[in-house]
């Protein structure tokens, strides 16, 4: 175990260390055995006893030794060989070096392998009878417009065809809950979302609903269609040796914030929408696809809020949904009951 007079000793020393140590000398140990692995101390028994040691921070020190000993094992149960460690170097090096600001390939891996479904999960437990959440993927803009009840989300000129969305948010008591904002973005009909239109000046449909008192709301726009996730990186290409596609079922995005209750991100989707087993981000369930109805009547278009001339296709969309939230006590209780039963 060095001193640190010998740290700084230029006789044992390079420089770059020595001008670090003016800003923060490193606690160091002695090495008292070897590791080895099939015998009773191996790399991973010396690595968790290293971070035990020096590390401060107990949460810090709590996450990287259950991913050393996942890790570890992993390579144990698989027999990693070199030659697919070096692979998965590489395949790890371009997800980062071909992420860009709009195509983070970090967190498209994590949504491709569900990692990012169970996150979402562990961080906002249900009970009974509550909308399922998701994570809100990479379309998300804080520059949406607030409107009120009944707006059109969809400017003049957008693709697709006409839709009318009619909601209501309760409690896990059937209450409307007063006060809640609905933060709504979608992809028009060529499933594009606007900002990945280069000569995008304003945001386009979305909005920053504001529900009725009673927890209702409504709002024009357009049907969304299916998509594709960015398929040209490393994640794509992960997706393409696992027999599996980029291509997301039609949905639309949604966060509902109310005081007192936890916010919910998620999405619906349309009964009619290709890959909803198949979703490549796995944010598609049972509970969150809707049976929407064809309205044909021109009379009942202007009930639904739509001027003379507004309408495309001769027919709008009608799509209804109920959301219902638990309050943060609620989940509060249920996250407690859950970090319990992982320690037994």
């Amino acid at each position: 175990m060095a001193s640190e007079q010998q740290m700084k000793n230029p006789l044992l020393v390079g420089r770059a260390i020595r001008a670090q140590l003016e800003h923060e000398v490193p606690q160091d140990l002695p090495l008292e055995r070897d590791f080895r692995e099939d015998s009773d101390y191996t790399i991973t028994d010396h690595v968790q006893a290293l971070h035990k040691s020096l590390c401060k921070d107990e949460r810090t020190l709590e996450l990287v030794s259950a991913l050393v000993t996942h890790l570890h094992a992993f390579a144990r149960e698989t027999q990693l060989t070199h030659a697919e460690w070096t692979k998965a170097v590489k395949f790890l090096t371009r997800t980062g070096k071909e992420s860009t600001e709009y195509k983070n390939e970090f967190v498209l891996l994590s949504d491709c392998l569900g990692l990012s479904a169970l996150v979402d999960e562990i961080n906002h437990p249900k009970p009974p009878g509550c909308t399922d959440g998701c994570e809100p993927g990479p379309f998300y803009t804080e520059d949406a417009p607030i409107l009120p009840s009944g707006s059109s989300l969809a400017k003049s000129g957008t693709e697709g065809e006409s839709m009318a969305f009619i909601g209501t948010v309760k409690n896990i008591k059937g209450e409307g809950i007063k006060d809640t904002t609905v933060d709504v973005w979608q992809a028009d009909g060529d499933g594009v979302y606007d900002i990945q239109y280069p000569d995008r000046e304003e945001p386009n449909d979305r909005g920053k609903l504001l529900a009725n008192p009673d927890g209702t709301f409504s709002y024009r726009g357009i049907l969304p269609t299916a998509y594709p996730i960015p398929g040209d990186g490393p994640t794509g290409e992960l997706l393409h040796v696992l027999g599996r596609h980029p291509h997301r079922a039609s949905h639309i995005h949604f966060t509902l914030k109310s005081p007192g209750y936890d916010d919910l991100t998620t999405a619906l989707y349309p009964s009619h929408s290709p890959f909803l087993g198949t979703d490549p981000v796995f944010a598609t369930k049972k509970s969150l696809i809707c049976q929407l109805t064809e309205e044909r009547d021109p009379a009942r278009w202007a009930a639904l809020g739509f001027k003379e001339g507004e309408v495309r296709g001769g027919r709008v969309w009608v799509w209804k949904y109920d959301f219902v939230l638990p309050t943060v006590q609620q989940v509060e209780v249920l996250k407690a009951a859950r970090a319990k039963k992982s320690k037994l």
